[in-house]
């Protein structure tokens, strides 16, 4: 017997008889009781040398975070994202008795070199899974370093699986759609989408997500709305400019909704309006994505879609340590947290007054 023939007698996953038998706490009582008794009937004993092996492994998670420094403006995407996500992964690790190598992705070595960096960590048994943070469209070199033997976990970018990449990313699509009809029912109809880098998948999904839900609005509510983008990166730099040209063109004439592509977008847009036309926030809707601490600093704070940073970090290592169920590749979408707060709702029903504490948001 073997532990798929357990799994399938017992009717559950393959991960989870692992899981029962490593004495993993979130398994149910009744669970692990049907599995032992499954084990114990037909005499099942885990092959121990596999185990061993892995035991000789460093239990070590490599993060290896992708950032860019271009024409003096470091790029913070998702700058909370990927302090948060650290913090959780680093916490999941001491857990699960697993330490946290952290490292940064500098292209201008070259890929080559890149290459052989991380090629040297998996040799030398430095790390036992290497996930990737923040990759955009030029970061071909993950491919190359998939092999059937390695646990590589890339977040919020899609690779083919079949070559045994295992893929994490926030439902972007989904959630820009739900920003927009969120906005819809606040009053705010007319919206226009300031955009982040579309190099990255967040960029391009929450785009395609806001021309999708504008087109359905247009269909069953005829609204009429002509899309508008304005294209940048994930800076409060882009949202301050785009501030500049929505005053400048005299856009709150045609739109009442504001898509920001970050937080950071939507920081620099409500930035520049409070200081050039401040009564225009009293007019419109702002939303942003990734959960800044700075979104409750900013007047109105800014409502924003929150990704579940603990759900990442347990993934991670569900992934890590049930290899062999997800070695063929695997493609996971994680739902994003709706954090209502000022600058989404009408001017009559903001909490401008309220204690700071309270700018946390309504969570939906």
């Amino acid at each position: 017997m073997n532990s798929e023939q357990i799994a399938r007698i017992a009717g559950v996953s393959r991960s989870t008889v692992s899981k029962v038998l490593h004495n993993y706490p979130d398994i149910p009582e009744d669970t692990k009781r049907k599995v032992l008794r499954v084990a114990s009937a037909y005499g099942y004993k885990p092959d121990v040398v596999p185990q061993l092996i892995k035991s000789s492994f460093q239990k070590t998670i490599g993060m290896y975070y992708f950032s860019k420094f271009e024409e003096n403006i470091f790029e913070r995407f998702n700058a909370n994202y990927n302090i948060a996500l650290l913090v959780s992964v680093s916490t999941e690790a001491k857990q699960r008795g697993y330490s946290v190598l952290f490292d940064v992705i500098d292209l201008t070595r070259g890929q080559e070199a890149l290459l052989a960096s991380i090629d040297e960590d998996f040799n030398n048994k430095r790390i036992s899974t290497a996930v990737f943070v923040g990759l955009d469209d030029d970061c071909g070199f993950i491919t190359k370093l998939a092999r059937p033997d390695r646990h590589i976990i890339v977040l919020d970018k899609e690779f083919d699986t079949s070559t045994g990449l295992r893929c994490l990313f926030s439902n972007d699509l989904s959630s820009a759609m739900r920003a927009c009809k969120h906005l819809y029912d606040n009053g705010f109809t007319k919206i226009m989408h300031i955009a982040g880098d579309q190099r990255k998948l967040a960029g391009r999904k929450r785009k395609e997500g806001y021309l999708r839900v504008l087109g359905k609005f247009n269909q069953e509510y005829g609204t009429k709305v002509q899309p508008l983008i304005m294209e940048g990166r994930f800076t409060i730099e882009h949202g301050y400019n785009s501030g500049k040209a929505f005053i400048e063109q005299r856009l709150y004439e045609q739109y009442d909704g504001i898509l920001c592509g970050s937080d950071m977008i939507g920081v620099g847009f409500i930035k520049c309006l409070n200081d050039l036309e401040p009564k225009l926030l009293e007019r419109i809707g702002v939303i942003g994505f990734d959960n800044e601490p700075e979104d409750v600093f900013v007047k109105p704070s800014l409502t924003t879609l929150a990704p579940d940073y603990r759900y990442f970090a347990r993934m991670i290592f569900d992934l890590e340590q049930n290899y062999e169920e997800f070695k063929a590749g695997v493609s996971v979408k994680i739902e994003q947290q709706l954090l209502v707060r000022d600058s989404s709702v009408p001017y009559a029903k903001r909490r401008s007054n309220l204690p700071l504490q309270e700018y946390i948001g309504v969570r939906t």
